[in-house]
C-alpha cells in the first residue's frame, strides 16, 4: 500500500471511529458543553502547563540515546525538535512523519540517518515499554484491578512480557535462529543499534527518565480529572487507563490515535461510574491538549526556521526504506 493510501485510510478510520462517538455513543452534548465551561481553570491550567514541560523530559531522554551512537545536541534544540515532530504527526502527515522529522534535524548535514533513526526509534520504545509496565504494576497492585475485564488485562500482560522478556534478548535470540552473518543479525548485533542492548548503565538510566516521564504524564491525567470534579477516580486507577489508551493510540491504524483514543478514554473512565457527558469531556480535553502541543511545535517550526530540504529528505528516504 503506498504512502498516500495508508495516510487516506488512517484518516477514514479515525473519522469513522470520531464521528460514531457521537452518533452512537448516546452522548448529551449540551451535557458535554456544561462540564467543559464549569471546569476548575486552576487544575486545567495546571494540567496545560505541566504537559507542555514534559516534553522537556522526553528531549532529554532522546539525548541520552542520541548522544550514544554520536550525536552530541544541546536540551534546547532537542526540545525544539520534539515540538517540532509533534506538529509535523498532526498537519503535515502526509510529508515528513514526527519520527522522521527528528531524525531528518538529528542527523542532518551529517548523512548518518541510520544511527539517528536507531535513536528515535530507542526514544519511542521506551516510552511504550513503560506504558506497558505502569498497567501491569496498576493492575496487579492496584485494590481493584483484578476486577477489571480479562479482555483488557490479557492484552497488557502479554505486551509487558514480550517488551522486558522478549526485547532485551532479541540479539541473542537472532543469532541462534537467523545465523551470524543473516542481514537481521548484523542489524542488531552490528549496526550502531547495538549500543542500546550492550550499554546496560545508559538503557537503566534512560528508563528511569522513562519512569519519571510517564509519571508526569499520569499527573497530568489527574488534574484533568479534578479539573472535572471526578473525585470518585481511585488513584491506581489512572495508572491503569492513561498508559492502555496510550498504548491503544500506537498500535490501532489511526491518524494519530484520533478516534480510538477518545473512544478509548470513554469505555475506561464510565467503568468507574463516569457519567457519558463527563467522560466525553475528558476525553475532548485530552485532545486538546495534544492539539495544542501540536500547535506550538507548529511555532517553534517558524520561529526556528527549521526548514526541511527536500533532496535532504529524499536521501533519507532511500536509505532508510
Amino acid at each position: 500500500m503506498s504512502k498516500t493510501a495508508k495516510l487516506w485510510l488512517k484518516l477514514l478510520v479515525s473519522a469513522v471511529l470520531f464521528a460514531s462517538l457521537f452518533i452512537f455513543g448516546k452522548v448529551d452534548l449540551s451535557k458535554t458543553w456544561e462540564a467543559a465551561v464549569h471546569a476548575n481553570r486552576w487544575y486545567l491550567s495546571l494540567g496545560v502547563s505541566i504537559f507542555l514541560a514534559s516534553f522537556v523530559l522526553a528531549a532529554h531522554r532522546w539525548q541520552l540515546l542520541a548522544a550514544a551512537v554520536g550525536f552530541k545536541r544541546s536540551l534546547i534544540k532537542l526540545t525544539q525538535y520534539y515540538y517540532v515532530g509533534l506538529f509535523f504527526n498532526l498537519f503535515l502527515p502526509s510529508t515528513v512523519g514526527g519520527d522522521f522529522s527528528r531524525c531528518y534535524y538529528l542527523s542532518k548535514g551529517t548523512g548518518r540517518y541510520a544511527s539517528a533513526f536507531y535513536s528515535v526509534m530507542a526514544d519511542r520504545a521506551l516510552g511504550i515499554a513503560v506504558l506497558f509496565l505502569m498497567a501491569t504494576v496498576g493492575i496487579l497492585f492496584g485494590p481493584g484491578g483484578s476486577g477489571l475485564p480479562w479482555q483488557l488485562k490479557t492484552p497488557i500482560f502479554a505486551g509487558t512480557f514480550l517488551v522486558f522478556g522478549l526485547l532485551p534478548v532479541i540479539p541473542k535470540l537472532t543469532r541462534m535462529v537467523l545465523g551470524e552473518r543473516s542481514w537481521v543479525s548484523r542489524q542488531f548485533n552490528e549496526s550502531a543499534a547495538a549500543v542500546y542492548w550492550r550499554n546496560k548503565n545508559l538503557m537503566t538510566v534512560s528508563l528511569i527518565w522513562s519512569v519519571l516521564l510517564q509519571m508526569v504524564m499520569v499527573g497530568v491525567h489527574i488534574a484533568i480529572g479534578l479539573s472535572l470534579g471526578l473525585t470518585n477516580i481511585p488513584l491506581w486507577y489512572y495508572f491503569v487507563f492513561y498508559p492502555s489508551v496510550a498504548v491503544l493510540g500506537f498500535i490501532t491504524p489511526s491518524f494519530n490515535g484520533i478516534g480510538i483514543r477518545e473512544w478509548a478514554y470513554t469505555y475506561f473512565l464510565m467503568l468507574m461510574g463516569v457519567d457519558r457527558a463527563h467522560a466525553l469531556t475528558y476525553a475532548l480535553m485530552w485532545l486538546s491538549l495534544t492539539t495544542l502541543s501540536s500547535l506550538v511545535g507548529g511555532v517553534v517550526y517558524l520561529a526556528g526556521h527549521l526548514r526541511i530540504a527536500p533532496e535532504e529528505v529524499e536521501k533519507m528516504q532511500q536509505t532508510l526504506s
